[in-house]
């Protein structure tokens, strides 16, 4: 067959990224090599295999047909690969896709980049925030290398290995001026209205749990998607927002928020770090498990 490795990880790649440039960036080529890489593969099989449109490249009925056996192939193929070839980080070109919740990417990501502009200048990363479903669907087909969920909030299969990240408190923050105390009441708690940033799909919270255990429920006043949109929307109003301690550490540095204790009892946050035991003996994927273990506070106290 007049087709190789490369030619195919372009199939994968752009189905993911529906973009020939960010495509081409992730595979470390020109888009003009990229174009020309696609332009063989439509001739190869007589198919554009990618349109076009106001939303993207979107695949054909051919490349849809195609792309799931030809990653897997792939995934085989690298896994087969990177058990004889030693993985060095310091001269190694390779992208790893990290499925994660706001707080890694808030919290962790720039800690992570700085390491890796010395440690491994070529190799990149790609978050995916996504539904907890959809995570565990993508580590399973290898089109995520891992991923960063919530303990206790989601249920994860035996087959996939647990590695707990951190355990961080909640606090609040609201404006600077607010008129609540540094130490709320349970009272003053469920009195103030909260803006709200889900962990997961399906909407459970710790301290909504934690609340309804006791027969209580809070006043949401708005749901958004990350703590940098949380924190603007807290600084402009008289809402608190419930954030860990060290995502409160940051915004009070970036905005004119101050944080408040909760009432006690409120319950911690819990991270921890899911690979799959299809591919997690790869050194490479056991490289950025210690990297992102090393953005935890406490072991960087150690």
């Amino acid at each position: 067959m007049d087709i190789d490795i490369s030619q195919l990880r372009l199939l994968v790649v752009l189905e993911r990224e529906r973009s020939l440039s960010r495509a081409a960036k992730a595979l470390h080529l020109s888009q003009s090599a990229a174009s020309h890489v696609l332009a063989k593969l439509r001739t190869r099989f007589d198919d554009p295999l990618f349109i076009k449109t106001k939303i993207g490249m979107e695949p054909t009925p051919t490349a849809l047909a195609l792309i799931p056996d030809v990653r897997k192939g792939l995934s085989a193929l690298d896994l087969a690969f990177n058990k004889v070839k030693p993985f060095n980080p310091r001269t190694e070109a390779k992208t790893f896709y990290i499925g994660a919740v706001d707080y890694f990417e808030f919290y962790a990501l720039p800690q992570l980049a700085s390491r890796l502009q010395d440690e491994a200048p070529n190799i990149r990363i790609a978050i995916d925030i996504l539904p907890e479903n959809l995570r565990m669907d993508r580590v399973e087909e290898g089109r995520l290398d891992l991923f960063l969920g919530v303990d206790d909030l989601q249920s994860v299969p035996r087959y996939y290995h647990r590695q707990h990240w951190l355990t961080d408190q909640y606090v609040g923050i609201v404006r600077e001026g607010h008129r609540l105390s540094d130490q709320l009441s349970l009272h003053a708690f469920l009195a103030t209205p909260h803006i709200h940033l889900p962990l997961v799909n399906s909407g459970a919270d710790p301290i909504d749990q934690w609340l309804l255990d006791q027969h209580q429920s809070r006043q949401i006043s708005m749901i958004v998607q990350s703590y940098a949109i949380g924190g603007m929307v807290t600084a402009k109003s008289d809402n608190i927002m419930c954030v860990p301690a060290n995502i409160a550490k940051e915004l009070t540095t970036m905005l004119p928020v101050k944080t408040v204790q909760l009432p006690e009892g409120v319950p911690e946050l819990s991270l921890s770090i899911f690979s799959h035991q299809l591919y997690d003996s790869q050194e490479s994927i056991q490289w950025l498990i210690k990297k992102i273990q090393q953005c935890a506070p406490q072991y960087q106290v150690a």
